[in-house]
């Protein structure tokens, strides 16, 4: 296999997952751990596919191939996604609670909350990328600190569950009943984190997946197909069905230029750091609850963050912590032999990982990996920027009632599909959860509770 060859094998895998990573980034509901359970399925035909285009090009190492094309549609999926989730299921005024993007949406700022997604996703892979050899230095083998915490990594996750529920709290403004409102809206989180943690206790640690049920053709659903209803059911049906049904709000003007300072500075990237590490190597801990923890140290106790700096440094933390946790995550699955994503596990599947030595053999499929991130950044980042006169010009559409509609039936039809009865009765309970939250005023990101209370109890019992 030559070096040619091999970089051109690479840059093929990484645009052809670049391109479907970011079509489906622009479809509500649709994760790119969806396209890593497709290719794990269908395995087969994707690597006599890769086996082809390795031929044409001089490689012979198909395996590589499809890594990169999964990392690369997991990094061009977190630029693409920023537009559905700013335009598509826009609450309508009277709503109690509403995403930062739509905040901004609703102001007429759309194309600043994308903007801010996209200059976080750069400044992630860059930190990502800086941070990987020193990261994986101290928490892996060499040092062995993540050795040390996995002995109390379930007290660890309940710790940073605590701080998360207690983190509503402070987005409390002052009042001479401060203090009671806190305490009730902290009781409201924690019921809304606990009931979420039954239902992923039901999915995750039972038998739900397989157990009989009336009509049910289905005798078994993989526990993992069942997280596809289960997110959908928590955090994208609920946006989209409170949108639909609610008041007609009144459509946004789409200015594209806004001259707004952002307060991205040294505490913010330092943060970025920091959640970036907790997705990447903490199980569990996901990009929105990380830059939830991370955000309540940014602000005042006080400090509402509904402002519009508020709302563009919150998106710019979250799309920041998402691809640097994407990156550190291969320092992870090549030290600790550890995958902290869907994706990853999926690279497993086609490149078991091993300890990584000075060996040029062993550092070529990390090394691959991470030229396709960076590939896979720079392309999604110029196509989002040259969307600007694109979204000005179809960015009325996106917002229409009749499109949220489309997403919901598209969304059902999907679930229907890859888990049957049993995944459509378990979407219809994880949306009479999820529509919850914005209705009696705290954050979706404590329906995480659904990861963080089984995998915290698992710890703790071993």
């Amino acid at each position: 296999m030559s070096e040619l060859g091999l970089l051109a094998s690479i840059l093929i895998s990484s645009s052809a997952g670049s391109a479907l990573g970011f079509a489906t980034g622009l479809v509500p509901g649709l994760h790119v751990n969806n396209v890593a359970a497709a290719t794990v399925a269908y395995a087969g035909t994707v690597l006599a596919f890769f086996a082809l285009v390795g031929d044409i090009v001089g490689s012979d190492d198909c395996s590589i191939m499809v890594s990169c094309f999964l990392v690369s549609a997991l990094v061009s999926h977190c630029f693409s996604e920023a537009v559905p989730n700013t335009y598509v299921g826009i609450p309508s005024g009277d709503a109690i609670t509403v995403l930062p993007a739509h905040r901004l949406a609703r102001a007429g700022l759309g194309w600043t909350a994308v903007k801010a997604s996209v200059d976080g996703n750069i400044a992630g892979v860059l930190l990502g990328v800086g941070a990987l050899l020193p990261v994986s230095f101290v928490l892996g083998p060499s040092v062995g600190l993540y050795e040390s915490i996995r002995t109390v990594m379930g007290y660890l996750i309940i710790l940073l569950s605590s701080l998360l529920v207690l983190s509503d709290g402070l987005a409390v403004p002052a009042s001479r009943h401060r203090t009671f409102l806190k305490v009730k809206r902290t009781s409201k989180v924690l019921a809304v984190f606990a009931a979420s943690g039954v239902l992923g206790l039901v999915v995750l640690d039972t038998n739900y997946f397989a157990c009989a049920m009336p009509g049910c053709q289905n005798p078994f659903v993989p526990r993992s197909s069942l997280l596809l209803p289960l997110f959908a059911g928590l955090f994208g049906l609920p946006t989209l069905l409170l949108s639909i049904v609610g008041s007609q709000a009144r459509a946004p003007v789409l200015t594209c230029a806004c001259k707004v300072r952002s307060s991205n500075g040294a505490m913010s990237t330092v943060l970025s750091l920091a959640g970036g590490v907790l997705v990447g190597w903490i199980p569990g801990l996901t990009s929105g609850s990380s830059a939830t923890l991370c955000s309540s140290i940014l602000r005042q106790p006080a400090e509402e963050a509904s402002d519009v700096e508020g709302s563009m440094r919150f998106i710019w933390l979250y799309s920041a912590i998402s691809t640097a946790g994407a990156v550190l995550s291969v320092g992870a699955l090549f030290t600790i032999l550890r995958s902290r994503s869907g994706v990853m596990d999926a690279v497993t599947r086609f490149v078991p990982p091993e300890p990584v030595s000075a060996s040029v053999s062993d550092m070529l499929a990390p090394a691959a990996i991470l030229l396709s991130m960076v590939l896979s950044a720079l392309l999604s980042c110029i196509i989002m920027v040259n969307m600007r006169e694109r979204l000005r010009r179809v960015g009325m559409v996106l917002c229409l009632r009749s499109l949220a509609i489309g997403a919901v039936l598209f969304i059902c039809s999907l679930v229907a599909a890859l888990t049957g009865l049993r995944g459509v009765f378990l979407l219809a309970t994880a949306c009479s959860l999820g529509v919850m939250p914005p209705l009696i005023g705290v954050r979706r990101i404590h329906l995480m509770g659904c990861l963080l209370v089984p995998i915290s109890l698992m710890f703790v019992s071993w």
